[in-house]
């Protein structure tokens, strides 16, 4: 072996420093051991110009092949071969968009299992001009710290050997309103300022669901943009998801409105329960109901904006 192959064996072996010291290594091995793709694939990479031009190319794969009768024709445009894969085309009809892609039974490939229906407020711009890489990034460190913060707390309320946890609890509140302050601050600086109401209808109501939303979006009656989950998205049997957008979660006047309009179609019934809105900030850092930070995962519910 030549002096030149051996060196470079020993400054990449796992013995070799190269790497950095041992601290460093395992802080690396622990990034890539909790790092998350999902937010990736499922939010940055289907707004790629590479990924639009590839499924502006790629023909739809519904279970079932619509009729002829349901295919547009209003041109070459919009050939079935030409048609995007999961949104309506430019010029395609809403009868033809949803009979080409009904929610309940379309399976889309890949890792966005998202059936998309622009409409009126077309917040294309918003959604792909945002930083979600930073934004990720820069809230998952406030994140961390604030659960060392939170550790430290706990260490010293178990040692003090206080009978209850009042005195933890009156520090940790205005931890989580600095908190949730300092991520709307970051969404608000990255671009990340999106938000929607979401709907869950049964499998057996989805579609008609999905064609009165649709169908009022064009119109303009509904002044949304909005998602479906496909048919792969979910466990048979479960609800599914509708995602109905507004350009601002804090512009809250906005939100009743779209609120509003959805009522007015009857897609939601206040005395069958309340609906909510979520920000996509907290979408993207997987902010649930669930959270061990104790922050709300959802912004408004219906029930409060209509008092």
């Amino acid at each position: 072996m030549t002096s030149t192959a051996l060196d470079l064996t020993e400054t990449f072996s796992d013995e070799s420093s190269f790497y950095g010291d041992e601290n460093e290594q395992a802080r690396l091995e622990e990034q890539v051991s909790t790092y998350n793709i999902e937010p990736y694939w499922s939010e940055y990479h289907p707004r790629l110009l590479s990924t639009i031009q590839n499924e502006l190319r790629a023909p739809s794969t519904p279970k079932s092949e619509p009729s002829d009768s349901a295919m547009p024709d209003q041109g070459t445009d919009d050939l079935p071969s030409r048609l995007p894969l999961n949104k309506r085309g430019a010029n395609e009809s809403v009868t033809s968009f949803l009979a080409r892609l009904p929610p309940s039974k379309t399976v889309l490939p890949g890792k966005d299992p998202w059936i998309w229906a622009r409409g009126k407020a077309n917040l294309t711009k918003n959604l792909e001009s945002r930083d979600e890489a930073t934004f990720i990034r820069k809230g998952t460190e406030l994140l961390r710290a604030f659960e060392d913060t939170l550790s430290e707390l706990r260490a010293a309320h178990d040692k003090s050997g206080a009978k209850t946890t009042a005195a933890l609890t009156r520090k940790l509140t205005p931890l989580r309103r600095e908190l949730e302050k300092n991520i709307f601050a970051l969404a608000r600086e990255t671009g990340v300022i999106v938000g929607k109401w979401m709907l869950f209808p049964s499998p057996s109501e989805v579609d008609s669901t999905w064609k009165t939303l649709v169908t009022a979006m064009d119109e303009g009656t509904i002044r949304a943009d909005a998602k479906v989950a496909a048919d792969n998205a979910s466990g048979s049997g479960q609800s599914r998801l509708i995602c109905v957008y507004t350009p601002d979660f804090e512009d809250k006047k906005d939100v009743k409105e779209v609120l509003l309009m959805l009522q007015d179609q009857g897609l939601f019934e206040p005395r069958n329960g309340p609906i909510f809105y979520k920000c996509d900030a907290y979408t993207l850092l997987e902010i649930t109901s669930k959270n061990e930070y104790g922050l709300k995962a959802s912004l408004y519910s219906s029930r409060d904006l209509l008092k």
